[in-house]
């Protein structure tokens, strides 16, 4: 599924329709995987819900998102905050992202009927050297140090990647 069809229409059964309103029956799909930071540019509570509606019961959302919690933000007033709106330039455009921490995308996860199965937080590194002046290209080089300091991802980390499963209701 994509908002925009040229990115999709060489796939199978294909839908064109946003996370916001997917176009799908109640717990129709086993999986939802939201990837690319796409979460960052929508509203994150309309999401969930379509992703808990739409999700089978045991059904797995992998959700990538942006943080608040990021390096970039360190030593400012964004860093952990629950929730602001980012500028960025990239491929020559203006780019808006909604920016959340960690903690309240859990919350949110819990309160949709989510449990988190699993976190993985990267660009820690990079996102450290990129604070400090160091070019996003170049800091970038140190992604690959990201499975060792999963440690100190927590404080550090740009991105992040939830498992998370819809739980049964009883």
């Amino acid at each position: 599924m994509d908002i925009i069809e040229e990115y999709i229409n060489l796939f199978e059964d294909y839908i064109i329709g946003s996370i916001e309103d997917i176009p799908l029956q109640d717990c129709s799909v086993d999986c939802v995987i939201c990837v690319g930071s796409v979460i960052n540019y929508v509203d994150i509570q309309k999401a969930m819900s379509e992703f808990s509606r739409v999700l089978k019961p045991n059904g797995i959302l992998l959700l990538e998102f942006e943080r608040s919690n990021s390096a970039e933000f360190l030593f400012t007033k964004k860093y952990a905050k629950t929730v602001f709106m980012q500028t960025y330039q990239y491929n020559n455009q203006t780019h808006y992202l909604w920016m959340y921490n960690e903690k309240f995308v859990l919350q949110l996860a819990e309160f949709y009927k989510f449990s988190c199965n699993k976190i993985y937080r990267f660009h820690s590194i990079s996102s450290l050297l990129f604070r400090f002046g160091i070019s996003e290209k170049k800091a970038a080089k140190y992604s690959k140090l990201d499975n060792w300091l999963q440690f100190l991802s927590a404080f550090f980390a740009h991105n992040e990647i939830l498992i998370l499963e819809k739980n049964v209701l009883l």
